[in-house]
């Protein structure tokens, strides 16, 4: 069974594994491969390193969905039906949007950010990035 037959109605894909095991570059041959297929995808990244841009010949990837233009991918021989968006997650971006979102009004929202404890929670490593990994899955 075929990449594209085990995804065939699914949403979501996600790669996982210990550090160098190959995730960016799985995620970025699949994402490619159902773009290819005529699907609408997004590949995000929580790695802070350039991998996934370099990957999908990009410059740079932010907190929010980039277009991957056809045209580029055409230059490297690859035919797109679909559309393929990439982002590079940006944990205390997307704490800070969170923050934004649901305080009940901006001065709070800077209020809270202000916070010493807010801002060592926000930039703190251990499970931050799964933590809005999934929030940001849940915007797109």
């Amino acid at each position: 069974m075929s990449v594209a037959e085990l995804l065939e109605g699914k949403r979501v894909c996600i790669c996982g594994g210990a550090g160098g095991v190959g995730k960016t570059t799985t995620s970025a041959a699949i994402a490619l491969g159902m773009a290819a297929r005529g699907a609408k995808v997004a590949v995000v990244t929580i790695d802070p390193a350039k991998r996934l841009a370099n990957a999908l010949g990009l410059e740079q990837l932010h907190n929010v969905p980039r277009r991957v233009e056809p045209d580029r991918l055409a230059t490297g021989g690859l035919r797109v039906e679909g559309e393929l968006w990439a982002m590079m997650l940006d944990p205390k971006r997307t704490f800070d949007e969170l923050i934004e979102r649901i305080a009940p009004d901006q001065d709070r929202a800077r209020q809270i950010k202000a916070n010493r404890v807010y801002r060592e929670l926000s930039t703190a490593v251990s499970g931050s990035q799964e933590y809005t990994a999934i929030a940001k899955l849940y915007d797109l």
